[in-house]
């Protein structure tokens, strides 16, 4: 499957839909049903090859792979089985996310080893620490993390830290570019495309001050 027919996909089976109106600047104008995908047992292998195809030609090397979410697990076991890495998976009893370094309560599961090398699988990049904590929780007990997927980018930088960490990213589907294509394309209109590319220029530039 090419990313074009994935983005009308995700458009068609109204996984990704346009509002038509939003109350204020901040208002996501989109909504994303992202978890949807899991019950098209079409779509989810179509999407779950492309990460495999992406996470293969990244040239990274680990020897584990972290499902960051649990809505990254079915992402995470594919790709685990195929390449024949380990498994892990994180569980949160109570972290802030909106707290930089609260790691108190993140659990790594499944068996990390000093010196193991992980690739972190991650739905949705959310403007908040989660992410950073997590490799942060890592790193202390001896682990090293080499990479990040983000199996759907909404562009809100979060991984502007992990990239100035010199931590690898790979954005399996980014919105930006995906409503680029679905315009020059004419699946969408310019409008909507112009209002979501509009609200991701602005959360990508609120984020670069919080995250540097």
């Amino acid at each position: 499957m090419s990313k074009l027919q994935l983005y009308k996909s995700l458009l068609d089976d109204h996984i990704f839909t346009m509002k038509d109106v939003t109350k204020n600047g901040d208002e996501e104008p989109f909504i994303l049903k992202f978890d949807s995908v899991l019950s098209n047992p079409k779509l989810f292998d179509d999407y779950s090859l492309i990460v495999e195809t992406l996470t293969k030609n990244s040239n990274l090397e680990f020897n584990k792979i972290c499902a960051v979410t649990p809505s990254s697990i079915p992402y995470a076991t594919n790709i685990s089985t195929s390449l024949g890495k380990g498994l892990l998976f994180i569980t949160d009893s109570g972290n802030n996310h909106d707290e930089k370094n609260d790691i108190k309560h993140i659990k790594v599961n499944g068996g990390m080893n000093i010196d193991d090398r992980i690739l972190l699988i991650d739905t949705i990049a959310s403007g908040d620490y989660f992410l950073n904590n997590i490799i942060q929780k890592i790193n202390k007990f001896g682990g090293n993390v080499v990479g990040v997927v983000i199996i759907f980018d909404k562009q809100e930088g979060e991984y502007i830290d992990i990239v100035n960490q010199k931590i690898k990213t790979i954005p399996i589907v980014n919105i930006y570019e995906m409503v680029m294509s679905l315009e020059n394309n004419n699946l969408i209109d310019v409008f909507s495309s112009e209002r979501i590319r509009f609200f991701c220029e602005k959360q990508m530039k609120k984020n670069i001050i919080k995250f540097c």
